[in-house]
């Protein structure tokens, strides 16, 4: 059974920052739930680069979230994020980050299992 829990916003740096460095590299997918416009695939399977919170200038208190390869990196920006969720497996793996802006809009951050992405991969070709 999964466990929720939500990131105290006063801590959304630190929790960024240090996820970031843990994660980097980690294969997200990014999907964006809005109750105006309906669900959304913002990114399937790409590495994750940085995730992080806008601490300064006119992006003050924004999440940017930037996934993809070397030169092909793709960025999702919650301008207004109010809520950060963790959502982690019985192992304590996270499975999710939810990030609810101050429309209601949700954007979901799933981190790829390993054993997941492996089963997902087809076998090389005989030789």
């Amino acid at each position: 059974m999964n466990h929720m829990r939500e990131i105290p916003r006063e801590g959304w740096a630190d929790y960024l920052s240090l996820l970031s460095a843990i994660e980097r590299d980690h294969e997200v997918r990014i999907q964006a739930e809005n109750p105006e416009f309906g669900d959304q695939t913002v990114a399937g399977s790409l590495p994750l680069v940085d995730i992080a919170l806008e601490e300064k200038g006119s992006d003050l208190g924004a999440i940017e979230v930037t996934v993809g390869h070397p030169g092909e990196e793709l960025t999702h920006r919650i301008a207004h994020p109010e809520h950060l969720w963790a959502e982690e497996s019985e192992q304590g793996e996270l499975e999710c980050l939810d990030i609810e802006d101050s429309d209601h809009a949700k954007t979901h951050i799933y981190f790829e299992q390993e054993a997941l992405l492996d089963e997902a991969t087809p076998p090389p070709p005989p030789a």
